[in-house]
């Protein structure tokens, strides 16, 4: 909450790093485990007016699919503009 894109990107990257650098034993094989998040933002009042919970989602969701269209293992915010189909409504 109260955090601006680049913010929570920084966050969930470092989220992202330290989980890469853990591994899980399941029936004594190491595992190595990764995560691919999707953040959604908005980026201002009058935004944050307009949008709904379920904006907000399908943004992170689409986000999401992003990171893992792009090679999973990442970090991915796509910005309103570049996702007409989750846009704010007017």
């Amino acid at each position: 909450p109260e955090t601006r894109a680049d913010g929570a990107h920084a966050v969930a990257e470092r989220v992202r790093r330290r989980r890469a650098r853990e591994s899980l034993v399941h029936d004594e094989v190491p595992l190595a485990v990764r995560a691919s998040i999707g953040l959604a933002a908005v980026d201002s009042p009058e935004q944050f007016e307009r949008l709904t919970a379920e904006h907000l989602l399908a943004r992170a969701d689409a986000s999401l699919y992003r990171s893992k269209q792009l090679g999973r293992d990442r970090v991915t915010h796509v910005p309103p503009a570049l996702s007409p189909a989750f846009a704010a409504p007017v």
